[in-house]
């Protein structure tokens, strides 16, 4: 390719960022959408919990109207900041941060190439997520350090443990650091996000809030953008896609213990959580980041997920979960591919293997930052 036409493709790339910016936050505000699920969840379960009030429903209420108060509390009170201004100003802000978290998170792994961040701004998982702001670029964030700072004794651990805090799907990174030898930071993560649960007690039972998420799974897990929601979208039976899906998430879950795979860890979250929505695909960045910290064809795959909604009842559809799942396995495949040429070892750092070629954009300098 000639310099002038790679000047032009970046330039382009450039401006369509901006472009797509400007007009996500444009129609978000004039149809009422920015940080719609911050807006009607997160900020009013905040602003009750401030006030002492119980905000969690009792089991066996509706749950498939779209406003749930059920979030975990820890996310509750890390958004209680925002409640000191006006849901309409705090659902900009929120939006706002949220940029900035996926950002940093993808700084935080060792990527310096501006165009990367162009493309990641772009894909429909992360536009989705600013437009509800259901807090995953603060999950790509705890993902990202996590992974910085795995040689710590504390800091991965925390970092895993308020992710799961926050929300539950998370929990296999723990395997990971337990398969590369960060016993404390394994049970530093099983502290925090066990020890987050108790902060429900002056409000509901744990039995309750428990029994609570686990009618949610079921309201909106036929709708996920996973195999279990592929295969009930596709006509096949419930128990068949639990049996599927069990399979799968244990086959990925052997695999980053056997050969100390974060890549595998964070695909066997996406695969084992009951809902799954697009915006969660945006946690795919990080793992794909440490090995691809410049641009590279495969941050265009998530591109072939424009135009899925997000979330919600009427979400999923057996083409649009298998454009999410194909484009995403590409990403994992790619990801896994340069795990798997690169020698692990036992603290989790990448080398080249001796023979073996460094998968292009790999960094020495932050293939183990």
């Amino acid at each position: 390719m000639s310099t002038a036409l790679r000047r032009v493709l970046t330039l382009g790339l450039a401006v369509l960022r901006v472009v797509v910016a400007v007009a996500m936050f444009a129609v978000a505000q004039e149809d009422g959408s920015l940080s719609v699920d911050f807006h009607n969840e997160l900020y009013p379960e905040a602003k009750l919990l401030l006030d002492w009030q119980n905000p969690y429903p009792e089991p066996g209420g509706e749950l498939s109207r779209g406003q749930n108060l059920i979030w975990p509390p820890v996310a509750a009170l890390i958004v209680a900041p925002f409640t000191i201004v006006s849901p309409d100003v705090a659902d900009w802000a929120i939006a706002l941060a949220g940029l900035g978290c996926f950002m940093l998170s993808l700084r935080l792994v060792g990527v310096r190439d501006w165009r990367v961040y162009g493309v990641f701004a772009l894909w429909p998982s992360v536009i989705g997520e600013i437009r509800v702001s259901r807090l995953t670029p603060l999950l790509c964030l705890l993902v990202a350090l996590a992974w910085r700072y795995r040689d710590r004794r504390f800091a991965p651990g925390v970092a895993v443990g308020l992710a799961g805090a926050i929300k539950f799907f998370l929990w296999p990174l723990g395997v990971w650091l337990a398969a590369i030898g960060r016993r404390t930071a394994t049970a530093t993560a099983v502290v925090v996000a066990g020890a987050s649960l108790l902060l429900v007690l002056p409000f509901t039972g744990l039995d309750d809030y428990v029994r609570v998420l686990l009618e949610l799974g079921r309201t909106f897990d036929q709708e996920s953008y996973n195999p279990y929601g592929l295969l009930v979208q596709s006509g096949a039976p419930s128990e068949v896609g639990r049996v599927a899906t069990f399979v799968l998430g244990a086959a990925l879950l052997i695999g980053c213990w056997r050969w100390k795979s974060f890549a595998l860890a964070v695909a066997a979250a996406l695969v084992v959580s009951p809902i799954v929505w697009l915006d969660y695909y945006a946690v795919a960045a990080i793992p794909l980041a440490v090995v691809r910290p410049m641009l590279a064809p495969v941050w265009f795959a998530p591109l072939a997920t424009w135009g899925l909604l997000s979330a919600g009842i009427g979400a999923g559809n057996a083409w649009g979960s298998a454009r999410v799942l194909i484009a995403f396995t590409i990403v994992f495949a790619v990801i896994v591919r340069a795990e798997r040429s690169l020698e692990v070892d036992d603290a989790g750092h990448l080398s080249s293997t001796l023979g073996a070629p460094r998968p292009r954009g790999i960094d020495p300098k932050t293939s183990s930052s």
